[in-house]
C-alpha cells in the first residue's frame, strides 16, 4: 500500500540558511509496516547536521568521509537540503553546489532505507528544484536510474565514469621518471595558477571548491611543471576506507603517471587507492588495468540545460563523484 502523507510549508529565517529559506514539515504513514506515523522536516542543512549526515552515509555503506561533507558545506551551504525526523535523526539529503552564477552540481541523493517508500526522495528533488531555479545543473546517475532523473529535467548526457579501487601495483610505479618534468607540492606555486589550469579542462572556474579540497591540511597536492608551466596536478586524501586520488588531471599519459607515482608513494602499505576514471579516456583505463584495480560501479553525468564540455583526455580521475563538474 502506498504511503499517505501531507505537508505544510513555511518560511524560516535561520541564520545558517542564507540563500534558501523554504521549510517543509511532513507527516507520513504507511500501512502494513512498523513505521506508523513519521514526522519529519525538509529544510536547509546547517553545520550541526554534518555529523548526522555522515552517520546516514556510513549506515548506507557510502565511503563518504566526514571531511568531504565539511568541504562541501564550507564551499556553499545555501543549496544543501536535508530531511530530519522530529527526534533529530537525519534520514535524507540532496542539494546543489553552485560553481558560479549559472552552473551548479547536484549530489548525494540519499534517503535512509526504511523510509524510502514514503516518497521522501521525490519531495527532496522538488525542494532542490526550488533552489536551482534557472541554473544549468549537473548530477550523476546509475545507469539503471537515468530515467528517474529524466522526469526532473536531467536529460542531457555528458560522460560516464567508473569507480575503481585496489592496492597500487609496485611494478606500475617502479622507477618511473619523465625527463624535464618537475613534480612539486602545490604550496610551491601560486594556487591561482592551479585554479586556472583546472578551469581549462571544463571552462568553469571553481576556486572555492578546489581550494577547500586541495589545500586542506589532510591533502597531498602535487603539481607537474614543464618549463615552468603547469601540465597537470593531482590530490590524494584519506577516505574512511582507502585513499582517494581525486582529481588526477594531466596533459598526457606520461605526466599523469608521474603524478600517480608521486601521490601513490603516500598510500600506506595495505591500503587501497580509489581511482574514478572517465571510460572514454583509454589511458586512464590503462592505469586501472596496470594496477589491477577492481571496477565496481558505473555512473553517468547528466545536465538539465546544456552539456559542459570536458577535456576528457586530460582527466584520469575525477575530483568528485558527487558535487564536482568533473
Amino acid at each position: 500500500m502506498k504511503a499517505k502523507w501531507f505537508a505544510e510549508s513555511y518560511k524560516t529565517a535561520h541564520p545558517s540558511c542564507s540563500g534558501y529559506d523554504l521549510m517543509v514539515v511532513c507527516y507520513a504513514s504507511e500501512s502494513n509496516s512498523d513505521l506508523h506515523t513519521v514526522k519529519y522536516e525538509i529544510r536547509p542543512m546547517r553545520r550541526c547536521d554534518i555529523q548526522g549526515l555522515y552517520n546516514l552515509t556510513s549506515e548506507n555503506n557510502w565511503n563518504m568521509e566526514k571531511s568531504y561533507l565539511e568541504c562541501i558545506f564550507n564551499t556553499d551551504p545555501s543549496g544543501l537540503v536535508i530531511v530530519v525526523k522530529n527526534d533529530g535523526e537525519v534520514i535524507g539529503h540532496n542539494g546543489i553546489l553552485a560553481h558560479g552564477k549559472d552552473v551548479a552540481s547536484s549530489g548525494m541523493n540519499i534517503v535512509k532505507e526504511k523510509y524510502r517508500k514514503l516518497g521522501i526522495g521525490r519531495k527532496l528533488f522538488h525542494a532542490v528544484m526550488e533552489v536551482m531555479k534557472e541554473k544549468n545543473v549537473g548530477g550523476t546517475a546509475l545507469s539503471n536510474r537515468i530515467t528517474f532523473y529524466q522526469q526532473f529535467g536531467w536529460t542531457i548526457k555528458s560522460y560516464t565514469f567508473h569507480y575503481s579501487q585496489g592496492p597500487v601495483n609496485p611494478n606500475f610505479v617502479k622507477d618511473f621518471q619523465v625527463e624535464d618534468l618537475e613534480i612539486v607540492p602545490a604550496s610551491y606555486i601560486s594556487f591561482d595558477d592551479v585554479i586556472v589550469y583546472d578551469s581549462e579542462l571544463h571552462t568553469v572556474p571553481r576556486p572555492v571548491y578546489i581550494s577547500n579540497w586541495a589545500e586542506s591540511p589532510i591533502a597531498k597536492t602535487y603539481v607537474a611543471l614543464k618549463s615552468g608551466r603547469i601540465c597537470g596536478y593531482g590530490v590524494l586524501r584519506p577516505a574512511d576506507v582507502g585513499y582517494r586520488m581525486y582529481p588526477l588531471y594531466a596533459d598526457n599519459p606520461s605526466v599523469a603517471k608521474a603524478l600517480f607515482c608521486k601521490l601513490a608513494s603516500y598510500i600506506p602499505q595495505g591500503q587501497d587507492v580509489i581511482f574514478t576514471q572517465p571510460v572514454d579516456n583509454e589511458y586512464a583505463n590503462d592505469f586501472v588495468a596496470g594496477n589491477k584495480l577492481r571496477t565496481y560501479l558505473s555512473m553517468t553525468r547528466l545536465y538539465n540545460k546544456k552539456n559542459i564540455v570536458v577535456d576528457i583526455k586530460r582527466v584520469y580521475s575525477v575530483s568528485s563523484t558527487e558535487y564536482g563538474i568533473i
